[in-house]
């Protein structure tokens, strides 16, 4: 495992993405058709990951961590994407959004219990927010209920489009304690998913590929202790929004590896594709296109860096990271189109990774807060009627 004691946090931020593609070049991309063709969770590749220190970049080494940071974070994101996109999807479940809840939020024991397993890949973990009715609506929409039953809670519900739920050990799960109470009324919990109740459907999703599996959570009568509140009992709504800030970080640096994927694809090609009694990269539409990638890639990629600077000072950074967000989406999009485009046809060959592209890229535009969504937060915020920051939690000591 790499440790962060001696070496400035860029050049070990480089020093990481350089290790992850390195091992995606030699174990994963040789690989990638015989794995979608076999359909199996990839477990032997997250524990490949977690034994790389890939996921612990931003904690300690007591909880599994190497303390690299959250700019490291974002390298590994990035470069992941860059590999194969579907593996990619444990920078927020292992490395981001579920474990960092449980740092921020749950007591000692929980964070000892859990995060270093989650770190390390031993634990898999899922984070079930968004509901068959809700989506960026997830709070107003959500129906899951929780009472309190002793010194228990039992929680009655349905989540959809859960990431590795199938496969996960855990799960963050939000329900209404106070249905009267709007926001203020929702409240998180860590469920252990072998408790009983607690049941997952895959919901098919050819496009996507096999390797990141999406689900349908059914919660029927599920017991979870009350030590298992993660923050307090109605508190559920802050505990989201600062997911979702960790969240959007990795998605936007996930977004920007897509995006150079996309370009190093291209201009391959480009390179080599005759037409007309020509190399296609000849043409001035090309050219265009190529130049437009290389540059909005490198924007995207510093605003992400800029939000992965400002948690690593000690904020989380709310603007930021939403900013960074949407832009690198709307950036990936465009990569991902222009890529297909100069593929022409080939794009949709099985051959090329060009279809499964175009498919990631319009998910990470809606995943983690949708570009609709995020424009209005960032408009209304530019406009001084909502401040972005102000669901702005610390960060806790050990981070």
């Amino acid at each position: 495992m790499i440790q962060a004691t001696a070496v400035p946090g860029e050049v070990l931020a480089a020093e990481l993405g350089a290790l992850v593609r390195d091992w995606g070049l030699r174990e994963v991309r040789p690989r990638v058709r015989q794995l979608e063709e076999q359909g199996d969770f990839p477990r032997e590749l997250y524990a490949q990951m977690g034994e790389m220190g890939l996921f612990g970049c931003v904690f300690p080494e007591r909880l599994g961590g190497n303390g690299a940071g959250f700019r490291a974070l974002a390298k590994v994101a990035e470069n992941l994407a860059w590999v194969y996109p579907p593996l990619s999807a444990p920078m927020n479940l292992q490395a981001a959004t579920v474990p960092l809840t449980i740092a921020n939020w749950g007591g000692p024991e929980l964070v000892e219990r859990y995060v270093p397993g989650l770190v390390t890949a031993e634990l898999l973990g899922c984070n079930a927010m968004t509901e068959p009715d809700g989506g960026s609506d997830f709070l107003g929409a959500m129906r899951t209920r929780a009472v309190r039953d002793g010194d228990d809670y039992v929680i009655n519900g349905a989540k959809m489009w859960i990431t590795n739920a199938n496969v996960a050990d855990v799960a963050v799960v939000y329900a209404k304690t106070d249905p009267a109470a709007g926001h203020k009324g929702v409240t998180a919990f860590l469920v252990e998913t072998s408790t009983p109740g607690f049941q997952t459907t895959r919901v098919p999703c050819r496009v996507l590929g096999k390797l990141m599996p999406t689900n349908s959570v059914t919660l029927t009568d599920v017991r979870v202790p009350a030590s298992h509140v993660l923050g307090a009992e109605g508190q559920g709504f802050a505990v989201a929004m600062n997911a979702m800030d960790y969240g959007r970080l990795s998605v936007a640096a996930r977004s920007v590896g897509l995006a150079q994927a996309c370009l190093d694809a291209a201009l391959e090609y480009a390179d080599q594709r005759v037409a007309f009694g020509q190399k296609i990269g000849e043409f001035q539409m090309v050219k265009k296109q190529l130049a437009d990638m290389t540059v909005e890639v490198a924007a995207a990629r510093a605003l992400v860096d800029a939000a992965a600077a400002g948690y690593d000072s000690g904020t989380v950074a709310t603007r930021e990271s939403s900013i960074a967000k949407y832009y690198a989406g709307e950036v990936c999009n465009r990569a991902a189109q222009a890529c297909a485009e100069i593929f022409g046809g080939a794009a949709f060959s099985d051959e090329l990774p060009v279809s499964i592209y175009l498919n990631y890229a319009k998910l990470w535009q809606t995943g983690e807060g949708s570009a609709n969504i995020q424009a209005v937060l960032i408009a209304d915020d530019a406009l001084g009627w909502k401040d972005m920051d102000r669901h702005r939690t610390p960060l806790p000591v050990m981070v």
